[in-house]
Order: C-alpha cells, then structure tokens, then sequence
C-alpha cells in the first residue's frame, strides 16, 4: 500500500496532475461515492472476474478507497507484471447497488460520476498547447450518457470514435475550465486559466508586433520609393521649377529616409499634419512621374 500513497509523486503532465488531485478527493457523501464507483466499474471493471484493473496505480488506490469506505470490505490488490488488479469481494451486490437509477440522480452525484469517468479514462491536454479533453468509454450508451450530463451542465460535448470505442471530448478553453470545475479540480484549473491568459497575452502581443512590423516595412517600403522619385527630380531641370515647400519636403525626406511622414511634417517649421506631408509627397511623385 506504500507503493499506492506514493504514485502520485511521480505524475509530471497536466492530465497526470488533474488525475492525481481528483484521486485524493474522496467524497463525503455515500451517494457520491457510489456514483463515482459506478463510473470506475462501468469503464474498467471485468466482466467476468468482477476486478478493476489498471497500469498506473490511480484508479486502484482510489477505488479501494471507495470501496472500503462505501461497503466496509477489503478488497485485495495485487501486481503482476506492469498492471495492478483490484479484486472484491460480494461484487454482485456491489454491481446491483451501483446499477440502481437513483445512483444519478443527485446533481453532486453527476459530478462524482464525471470525475470517476475522467480519473479512469480521461485526459487533458497541456494548456500549453491546444485544448483537447477526452473521455474514452467502452459502449456507445455510456458515451451518451456523459454527453447528457454534461448538457446538464450546459456542456455541449462531441462524439467521435477511435479503434471502435466511442470518445466524448471537448476541444474549447472555456468548456474544459468549466469541465475541471465541475469534477472538483479546482487546483488545475487555477493552473490551466493562469496558462490560458499567458498565451492569451503572447498571442496578443504577437499579434501587434507583427502589425507593427508590417507598418514598419510598409513605410520603408515607401520611402525608398519616394527617394528614388526624388533624386530622379533633382537630376533633371523640372526640380527647379517645383516650389519651395515641396522642394523642403523633398529634402527632408532624403535627409530622414525613416521617418514616417507625421514624423516629417513635425520637423518644418511651422509643423504641417501628415494629411499635408502626403500630398506634397504624392505631387512630387506625379512630376517624377511624367519625366519617367
């Protein structure tokens, strides 16, 4: 039993931290805690031995837990090879007491249900990355019934199927906020929202910035042009029939290239608007126009 207290240690991803912390919530309630039995079984129990089974030690440690408390009987656990099994005993009664309709009907058993769902055939992706949560069932109705709890709670859920099994997921921010708080992983959640603002931001920031650089290039862009408009004016005689505002504009844009041209009209004197940069600019660029 050492080696059960101690799994969760060794958890590193995202879904494993939400799978460890709803391993430790053990509910107060019977009723809840039948619900979420009812889940475990459903999902992972062997229909003929009547044991749980599982490679990693979350679902049997929490089982056992359960059942211990629920129905006051030992169950016996062991390990063979890379998979622990959790045998209990009275199983039957067990099956007939979790099968019972009323088992759902509670609003904080629905909940216990999902988290037992989850803790034995969910995951969640790093809010790094994508937001992808699934639940892997093994019957299409199982599959039906967490998407109608889900609604419940006013989760719209989708439907797919992988190798044959039928896989509710959910694949938006919000719904899988709404998901963790539902089943009671509110530490994970605090972790996915902190997650979700930071790439929020990033993704804010990179934004700007590329339309900040796309400004930026734009208005180089334009300058040379302009530039190259310039000189071609000043190596003919029309330069000298221009008028002396455009001929200060003129100079000023080849003495500051990278000046944008709000910038140019603050450094005449009087300052102009750029509304009035541009249109001096534009007639230079027709008079170089019509010597090309």
């Amino acid at each position: 039993m050492s080696e059960i207290k101690t799994a969760h240690k060794e958890y590193a991803s995202f879904a494993a931290e939400v799978r460890a912390e709803l391993a430790d919530h053990i509910s107060k309630a019977g009723h809840c805690r039948r619900a979420e039995l009812r889940a475990f079984f459903e999902s992972c129990m062997d229909e003929e031995q009547y044991f749980i089974s599982d490679e990693s030690l979350t679902i049997i440690e929490k089982c056992n837990s359960l059942v211990e408390k629920e129905y006051h009987i030992k169950p016996e656990i062991e390990k063979k090879h890379h998979t622990y099994t959790l045998s209990v005993s009275g199983m039957s009664r067990i099956k007939k007491s979790l099968g019972a309709d009323e088992v759902l009907e509670r609003t904080c058993c629905k909940k216990a249900y999902l988290r037992g769902w989850f803790l034995s055939s969910g995951t969640v992706t790093d809010p790094e990355g994508h937001y992808h949560l699934e639940i892997v069932t093994r019957k299409e109705d199982q599959a039906e019934r967490i998407r109608a709890i889900l609604k419940e709670f006013d989760i719209s859920a989708k439907l797919t199927h992988r190798k044959n099994r039928p896989v509710v997921y959910l694949k938006e921010g919000q719904k899988v906020v709404d998901f963790l708080n539902i089943v009671g992983a509110h530490v994970a959640l605090m972790e996915f929202e902190n997650a979700r603002i930071v790439k929020e931001v990033r993704g804010k920031v990179n934004r700007i910035v590329n339309c900040e650089t796309a400004n930026i290039k734009k208005t180089i862009s334009a300058s040379s042009r302009q530039v190259s408009d310039i000189e071609l004016l000043m190596s003919s005689s029309k330069y000298d029939d221009l008028s002396e505002s455009l001929k200060e504009i003129a100079q000023l844009r080849l003495d500051h290239p990278d000046a944008t041209l709000a910038e140019l009209g603050q450094m005449l004197d009087p300052p102009i608007a750029k509304s009035a940069v541009n249109h001096r600019m534009r007639r230079l660029i027709e008079a170089a126009g019509q010597i090309r």
